[in-house]
């Protein structure tokens, strides 16, 4: 009987033990009063006292956070960082120096991440029930982010929240009213409507398409600072919503777009196919030949919302030259310097560096 409730005793102290390592490998040994923050998934998150090593996962996580100082404590890097042009995402060739030194670690190496003892991870998983589960195995906090938000109050607040995780919130103040004083620099000053129609295409994202010319955003947010009639609708029910979506040519034809703008990072397959069909184009639109134009890179693995904010100034240009006495290529210096403090990058270099060579015409 004694030894039933020996055994009894010591199972029960068992598993006491093994909750009280799996709380600490949580918290990373801190107190039951450490601190907590919601993240983009109304998870709420424990964090350390101390922040000293972030390790960024998926799309957008280190673009985000290299917005703010706290980018010095990235210690690791995904290495699906690598998977596609790396210098086609802005804020990786305005750091490669820093990032190509980095390790890379791999997500799905549980026992690797948790060997690295960083602080912090920051990500942009979707799912939860992933988020939670990979935050017990890897043993280290996950803060997540959502990588699919365009400029507005969600984003803003995506701003403030890792400007309060970092203890950085002047600087995502800094980043919040830049934006929108950007912004308010074009939509102040554009006609109150203006009869013109926009095609945006040729960008990277989910969805089949017979040529990326095809594939297109009926959520472009330069079309809306500006006042053009986007000829396509919004893609609000996709999954994820307001993302670029495949089209047909037909489509495009029938709503006989007056301007064309062009993704940089599709730009010469979009080129070969729009050539291969010209007599057609010619004959239903009045963009071709002569108001077909390139632009940033909008999605490289996430958005390039610097690199989006750039493609509104040059839109506005195109289309509303006489009504704005700026110069083009100087306020995309001035967004670059706003994303990342002090670069040493330049809108030329930017646009020497990545696929399409940046805003521009397109002649044939």
């Amino acid at each position: 009987m004694k030894t039933n409730k020996i055994i009894a005793i010591m199972a029960v102290v068992i598993i006491l033990a093994t909750g009280i390592v799996g709380i600490y490998i949580l918290n990373k040994g801190n107190d039951s009063d450490a601190n907590t923050i919601t993240d983009m998934r109304g998870r709420e998150v424990a964090l350390p006292e101390t922040i000293d090593s972030i390790i960024c996962f998926s799309s957008c996580s280190l673009e985000l956070v290299s917005y703010f100082d706290a980018v010095g404590k990235v210690s690791f890097i995904d290495t699906n960082e690598y998977r596609m042009t790396p210098t086609d995402r802005t804020y990786y060739y305005t750091m490669k120096e820093k990032f190509q030194g980095l390790e890379r670690i791999d997500p799905s190496n549980s026992e690797a991440v948790y060997s690295t003892g960083a602080d912090l991870i920051i990500a942009s998983t979707i799912e939860v029930q992933t988020l939670n589960d990979r935050q017990n195995e890897y043993g280290i906090p996950i803060f997540a982010i959502n990588a699919d938000l365009e400029f507005g109050p969600e984003f803003d607040r995506q701003l403030r929240l890792l400007g309060k995780l970092f203890g950085e919130e002047e600087r995502a103040e800094e980043i919040v009213s830049g934006i929108a004083k950007f912004i308010g620099d074009i939509t102040n000053n554009v006609p109150e409507s203006y009869d013109i129609r926009g095609y945006a295409c040729g960008m990277n994202f989910q969805g089949a398409a017979v040529n990326p010319l095809l594939r297109a955003s009926g959520d472009y947010l330069p079309f809306e600072y500006s006042k053009i009639t986007n000829i396509f609708e919004s893609n609000s029910s996709g999954s994820p919503p307001k993302q670029p979506k495949a089209v047909g040519i037909e489509e495009v034809l029938d709503r006989s777009p007056d301007y064309i703008f062009i993704d940089g990072v599709n730009l010469d397959a979009s080129k070969e196919y729009l050539k291969d069909h010209l007599t057609l184009f010619k004959e239903k639109t009045d963009a071709v030949p002569n108001n077909v134009y390139k632009v940033m890179i909008y999605k490289s693995w996430g958005t390039n919302w610097e690199n989006q904010l750039i493609n509104a100034y040059f839109v506005a240009d195109v289309i509303h030259g006489d009504v704005f006495n700026w110069n083009f290529e100087e306020k995309a210096d001035e967004i670059l310097q706003l994303f990342y403090r002090d670069a040493a990058v330049s809108y030329s270099d930017l646009a020497s560096a990545q696929t399409g060579g940046g805003c521009g015409k397109v002649s044939f």
